[in-house]
C-alpha cells in the first residue's frame, strides 16, 4: 500500500462499520483488496442501536454470530391489537435469537482486520468524488480509491428517502412483567402509526423494549407504553428506522450501497442484519470481479444476486406495509383475530422466519387473503392478493 503524509491509496474504502460495511470488507479482503473501513463512532458496535432478533437458520448461509454473541432464544412471539386481542406463535422451530448486535459488529470486525482490512474508528466521512476513474474520499485525512462503499445506514439512506424513514426509541430495561423468550408486539394506529410498540427479553430479567411510528415523539411515547409498569432503565438510544424497501440503483459510478444505505432492511419490521450481511457478502464478490478484470459493469451483478434471493419477499412487504398504513385499530383486530385462529397459527408455526411477509399470505390460504382484501378493499389489497397468486 501507498502512503504519504496527505493521502492513502486503497482498493476501497468503506464508509460506515456496521453489518453490512463490515461483511463487504470480510469478502473483499479476503479475496486481497486493499480495504479501509471509517466508522464515525469511537468504537464498533456502541451505542447498540438494533434488538438484534435473528434466525440462525439463515445467518449460517453468511457469518454467524459466535456463541457468546447470543443473549437467548425465542420459543414465542404474541401480537397484541388495540382492543387487547391476542395472537399467539410458537416460534420454537425458527431458531430465532436475539443477538447482542454490539458484540456480533466486534466479531465482524475482528474478522475483518485478521482478513487484511485497516479499520479506523472516530472518523466521518466527509464527503466524496469520483476523479479520472478513481474515487477520492474525505474523511479528516484524503483517500484515494476505485471504489467507495456506502455503508452509513440511516445516514446514507436520509439522502434517497427521507419520507420513509421513521422516529423510534429503544431502551433496555430490568423488570419482572415479561418473560424470557417470549417476543411481544403491540399494535395501535392512534399510538404508532405505522408501527408498533415491542418487547425482547434478552435473558436474566431484561428486556429490549422500544416504540416508533410516523410523526410521534419517539421517547414519550415509549415512556407511555411503558407508564405503570415496574422497571428500571439500563440504556436508552435514538434510531431511526427505515421501511421505504431498497433503493432503485446499488451503485453508482464508482460508489456502491450496501445494507440501509441500499434499503435493505424490512419495510416491515425494519430488521436487517441477514438482508445487510447478504448485500455485504455479495457486493464484495463482485468488486473484486470488477477490479480483477477492470471492468465496472460487472457491478450490476451484485443487485442482480442481491434480488433473486430477496426481491420478492421484499416486494410482497412492501404492498403489505402500504396495507398496513392505511388500517384502522378496527381492521388491526380483525386481523390478529385472524391470525389467533388455530389453523392460521399452526400454518406460521412452520414457515420460514426470514420470508414472513410470503408466510404470512400463505399461512392465510386463499379464504384468509381474500377476507384480509375485504377489510381494505384497495390497490394495495389486490396486489397482495396477486403476490399470493
Amino acid at each position: 500500500m501507498t502512503t504519504t503524509a496527505a493521502t492513502a491509496e486503497y482498493d476501497v474504502v468503506v464508509g460506515g462499520g456496521s453489518v453490512g460495511g463490515l461483511s463487504f470488507a470480510i469478502g473483499a479482503a479476503s479475496r486481497g483488496l486493499r480495504v479501509l473501513v471509517l466508522e464515525e463512532d469511537a468504537e464498533i458496535g456502541e451505542p447498540e442501536k438494533c434488538d438484534g432478533l435473528v434466525s440462525l437458520r439463515a445467518m449460517r448461509r453468511y457469518i454467524p454470530p459466535e456463541e457468546t454473541c447470543i443473549q437467548s432464544r425465542v420459543t414465542s412471539g404474541v401480537i397484541h391489537s388495540p382492543s387487547g386481542l391476542v395472537a399467539s406463535l410458537d416460534a420454537s422451530r425458527f431458531e430465532v435469537v436475539v443477538m447482542d448486535r454490539s458484540a456480533y459488529e466486534k466479531q465482524l470486525a475482528s474478522r475483518a482486520v485478521s482478513a487484511g482490512a485497516v479499520l479506523k474508528t472516530g472518523v466521518r466521512v466527509e464527503g466524496t468524488a469520483e476523479e479520472e476513474g478513481r474515487m477520492k474520499v474525505r474523511a479528516g485525512s484524503s483517500y484515494t480509491c476505485a471504489y467507495y462503499v456506502d455503508a452509513t445506514g440511516p445516514a446514507g439512506i436520509l439522502k434517497r428517502n427521507r419520507a420513509r424513514l421513521m422516529p423510534a426509541a429503544k431502551y433496555e430495561i430490568e423488570g419482572d412483567w415479561f418473560s424470557d423468550g417470549e417476543v411481544q408486539v403491540f399494535i395501535d394506529q392512534k399510538r404508532y402509526p405505522g408501527f408498533f410498540a415491542w418487547v425482547i427479553p434478552r435473558g436474566n430479567g431484561i428486556a429490549k423494549v422500544g416504540a416508533a411510528g410516523f410523526g410521534v415523539n419517539s421517547f414519550k411515547t415509549l415512556d407511555s407504553f411503558l407508564a405503570g409498569k415496574a422497571f428500571k432503565i439500563l440504556t436508552k438510544v435514538a434510531a431511526p428506522i427505515y421501511v421505504g424497501g431498497q433503493v432503485e440503483e446499488f451503485f453508482s459510478g464508482r460508489t456502491i450501497l450496501v445494507g440501509e444505505s441500499a434499503g435493505q432492511v424490512k419495510p416491515t419490521t425494519a430488521g436487517g442484519i441477514l438482508s445487510s450481511v447478504a448485500g455485504g457478502a455479495m457486493a464484495a464478490r463482485w468488486v473484486a470481479e470488477s477490479i480483477e478484470r477492470s471492468d465496472p459493469l460487472l457491478l450490476r451483478n451484485y443487485q442482480r444476486d442481491w434480488s433473486e434471493e430477496f426481491g420478492n419477499e421484499f416486494k410482497v412487504m412492501r404492498r403489505l406495509r402500504h396495507l398496513f398504513e392505511s388500517l384502522s385499530n378496527s381492521d388491526v383486530d380483525k386481523i390478529v383475530s385472524a391470525l389467533g385462529s388455530k389453523r392460521v397459527s399452526e400454518r406460521l408455526s412452520t414457515t420460514d422466519f426470514d420470508f414472513h411477509a410470503t408466510a404470512f399470505l400463505s399461512a392465510l390460504g386463499v379464504k384468509g387473503t381474500l377476507q384480509l382484501a375485504s377489510v381494505l378493499f384497495s390497490a394495495e389489497a389486490r396486489q397482495v392478493l396477486s403476490s399470493l397468486a
